[in-house]
């Protein structure tokens, strides 16, 4: 805003100087007018010419006249001041433009840190063992959040089943589904638990693949939940190994 500023007095300057230099040429050109009667001249008493010749008017150099037009008060310094506030008002629209796409953007990042991200953090140590023992099969898992704000209402949909064959392990139609009972509010630093079951021990047969790496538990997770209004899904799934559980990526993802 300063620089038009300064453009306008100084375009008001420029108009200043040219149009009183111009006047200058202007009066120095205008021949002065005698009072009185003009003599009768006729052919007998008219003057003769004498030694020097009439001198020509001054006329203003073509940079002044051109100047003149462009600048001349008050004609030209109002087209001067016209451009001028235009460029204005076009400059303050931009900086308005910019101004609301930062403060789009600042609103954007905002969102992007402190809306809720969950994932699972924290297993059962022992199904490997357990389930070999012979006693009743779950997992038990807790959910993290490291988001900046809770995640409330968050369903969880589960998905579990015995896998025969060698790793890498894909579920198979026969994963039993299940939906978590309750609903879920996980807020930042506050994990929260529960576990999938089986709902039966292991066979014999599966005891054994599952201790000669011929098959185990599979087990897989989906998150629903609200971040700023959008559904947004964390999937994650795993299988059952002897030191812990070891992710399955293909049925893994986060929005």
């Amino acid at each position: 805003m300063k620089k038009y500023l300064l453009g306008f007095l100084l375009v008001i300057l420029v108009s200043v100087l040219v149009t009183s230099q111009y006047e200058k040429y202007a009066d120095s050109s205008t021949p002065p007018s005698q009072g009185g009667s003009s003599p009768t001249v006729t052919p007998g008493n008219a003057p003769q010419p004498k030694g020097n010749p009439q001198q020509p008017q001054p006329h203003p150099p073509r940079w002044l006249s051109v100047s003149y037009q462009l600048f001349c008060w008050p004609n030209g310094i109002t087209v001067w001041a016209l451009f001028l506030t235009l460029m204005t008002i076009a400059e303050q629209t931009m900086e308005t433009r910019k101004a609301a796409e930062n403060a789009g953007k600042q609103l954007a990042f905002q969102k992007e840190v402190l809306r809720p991200r969950l994932k699972i953090s924290e297993f059962t140590k022992d199904t490997f063992r357990e389930a070999i023992a012979g006693e009743w099969v779950f997992v038990n898992m807790k959910i993290s959040n490291s988001g900046g704000l809770p995640a409330y209402g968050v369903i969880a949909d589960t998905w579990i089943e015995f896998v025969r064959g060698e790793p890498p392990y894909k579920f198979s139609p026969l994963a039993k589904y299940a939906r978590a009972n309750s609903i879920l509010n996980i807020h930042s630093g506050n994990p929260s638990g529960f576990f999938i079951p089986l709902h039966r021990k292991l066979t014999e047969e599966e005891k054994y693949a599952m201790g000669h790496a011929m098959g185990t538990i599979c087990f897989r997770v989906r998150l629903t939940y609200q971040a700023f209004g959008d559904e947004v899904h964390t999937d994650e799934a795993f299988s059952v190994g002897l030191d812990g559980m070891e992710s399955i990526g293909e049925y893994s993802s986060e929005t």
